[in-house]
């Protein structure tokens, strides 16, 4: 999939579940990769279901099952919505 998606695979990180903070040692696996993606089967690899907000905070997460991508935002949404007027 990294290789479709114009990636290059860095690495693979696999936790045990005697990892403290598996979330936060992804974090920063992904920032000493530079990594600009991180690639995991599915959102079930998360506690809870869900992406955590602060590994989009710093890195594109793309689930393999379904196939979505859950972006880092570069701008501030709210601000550059449809309904704001455009500032210029």
């Amino acid at each position: 999939m990294a290789r479709r998606l114009g990636y290059n695979l860095a690495k693979t990180v696999a936790f045990s579940e005697k990892t403290a903070d598996p979330i936060q040692e992804l974090i920063e696996a992904a920032r000493r990769a530079t990594a600009d993606a991180v690639i995991v089967p599915s959102v079930t690899h998360f506690e809870g279901n869900a992406i955590p907000g602060e590994l989009t905070q710093v890195v594109d997460v793309i689930t393999v099952s379904p196939e979505e991508t859950y972006a880092r935002w570069s701008l501030n949404p709210t601000r550059w919505s449809s309904d704001t007027p455009d500032p210029a």
